[in-house]
């Protein structure tokens, strides 16, 4: 076994003193163990702690144990680690079905084992799981304390293998409405993947680059890096990776009005995260596509996928993205002239939030309301609204939704023959555009 190389933190020293239980288990000699490529009394000088083996040498002895080099590094009985991981893979689809507390239980055993056993890679994918558990029932700021524990341990290891933890950092930035400090941090290890020849985490920093880009009214570079992602695209074999970029991608190019390439990009998402069996990140695409549907102008087709979005979210428990798609599905409503039902449906977005209510989102409520208010004739209210929806993206650095609502705001005053006002208001959005 040549290619055989020792995981980082194994406990190499104590490779002989777990052969020599394990042999002694399994009633095998020293000879037994050392099968045709070694000696007995090489066996016996690693097992007398006097010799440290090669990797290749351990690797070679733990097969002949019945168990993977992982295992006998760590001290796990065999197949216990290849065990843990499969778990770990199960509760992550267990999460994105909604069983929260099946996750966090398998996530929080995981962790303990693996400390037991100086796993710090195990340790951090524990960690990073409870940080999914946290994002799924939208509480940002514990998912970024938990991304920050799993980030911690691997802060050693190549980018690669610290990813999952950075995109959770990531998304728990722009969850927190610091999103200015998401860019930073993606375009900070966007530089080290380009530097060292990654091209999984390029291609998943691009993406993650490309919403904040939009956000602050920077289409142009939003596409760019949107474009560079895609580029990347082919060099990536890691199905969730694809999957997340894929949907990141999406939202840039809706954004500028590229409908047919975004339609792709959803729809090889969605597939991917059907064949990953993620139910919740199904009903994520379900809206990214209700939402590029309605940009398209086919109000009803609309919300037929936003509806079924919103079930699927609903059903499953993420809190934020199913507030997400139940405010979208509450503005095609009211563009469909039914204003009564869309104001229930944004009701029950505040009503779900419960106290922990992304930033952005509450803008985006309050601009809706404030265009269902129009609507009823209520202009004090939409005036309110409108205003406070304005505050709130500029407070996040959500410029182009300041600017779309000023511009809303403005024309509402000029209508009422506000004319003054409707200046103000006007100036404040281009004075958030020149600061793009």
């Amino acid at each position: 076994m040549p290619d055989a190389s020792f995981p980082p933190d194994a406990d190499v020293a104590g490779i002989g003193s777990r052969m020599l239980e394990l042999r002694v288990q399994r009633g095998l000699t020293q000879t037994d163990l050392a099968g045709d490529r070694f000696t007995r009394a090489y066996v016996s000088s690693i097992e007398g702690g006097k010799r440290t083996p090669s990797p290749a040498a351990a690797a070679h002895f733990a097969a002949r144990l019945g168990m993977d080099l992982e295992d006998l590094c760590f001290g796990y009985p065999p197949g216990r680690r290849r065990a843990l991981l499969a778990e770990a893979a199960e509760a992550r689809v267990a999460l994105s079905e909604g069983d929260t507390e099946r996750a966090a239980a398998v996530y929080e055993a995981l962790s303990a084992e693996a400390a037991r056993h100086g796993d710090r890679a195990l340790r951090a994918l524990g960690r990073h799981g409870l940080g999914l558990v946290a994002r799924h029932g939208g509480d940002p700021a514990a998912g970024a304390a938990l991304f920050d524990e799993a980030g911690a341990l691997l802060h050693d290891r190549p980018l690669a293998e610290r990813l999952p933890a950075l995109m959770g950092r990531v998304w728990a930035l722009f969850a927190n409405g610091l999103i200015e400090d998401a860019l930073s941090v993606a375009e900070d290890h966007l530089r080290e993947a380009v530097r060292t020849s990654q091209p999984t985490a390029e291609f998943a920093l691009l993406a993650a680059c490309g919403l904040p880009h939009v956000e602050r009214g920077d289409l142009g570079r939003a596409g760019a890096v949107a474009d560079a992602a895609l580029r990347r695209a082919p060099d990536v074999s890691t199905s969730d990776v694809l999957a997340q970029g894929y949907y990141h991608v999406n939202r840039v190019l809706v954004a500028q009005g590229r409908y047919d390439e975004a339609e792709q990009t959803i729809v090889r998402a969605t597939a991917l995260y059907e064949h990953l069996r993620l139910r919740t990140e199904v009903g994520m695409c379900r809206f990214a596509h209700g939402y590029l549907t309605a940009r398209r102008g086919r109000l009803t087709e609309a919300e037929e996928q936003l509806r079924e979005a919103r079930d699927i979210l609903s059903a499953t428990g993420a809190v934020q993205r199913r507030i997400n798609a139940t405010a979208e599905l509450a503005e095609i409503v009211r563009k469909l002239g039914r204003p009564t039902e869309a104001a229930e449906l944004v009701g029950e977005c505040r009503e779900v939030a419960a106290g922990r209510q992304d930033p952005e989102q509450a803008a985006e409520l309050d601009r809706i309301e404030a265009r269902i208010a129009v609507d009823r004739g209520d202009n004090a209210a939409a005036e309110a609204l409108f205003r406070s929806a304005i505050d709130r993206y500029l407070l996040v650095g959500a410029t182009l939704e300041a600017i779309g609502t000023c511009r809303l705001l403005g024309d509402q005053l000029l209508r009422a023959g506000r004319t003054a006002d409707a200046a103000e208001v006007y100036r404040r959005g281009l004075a958030a555009l020149e600061g793009v």
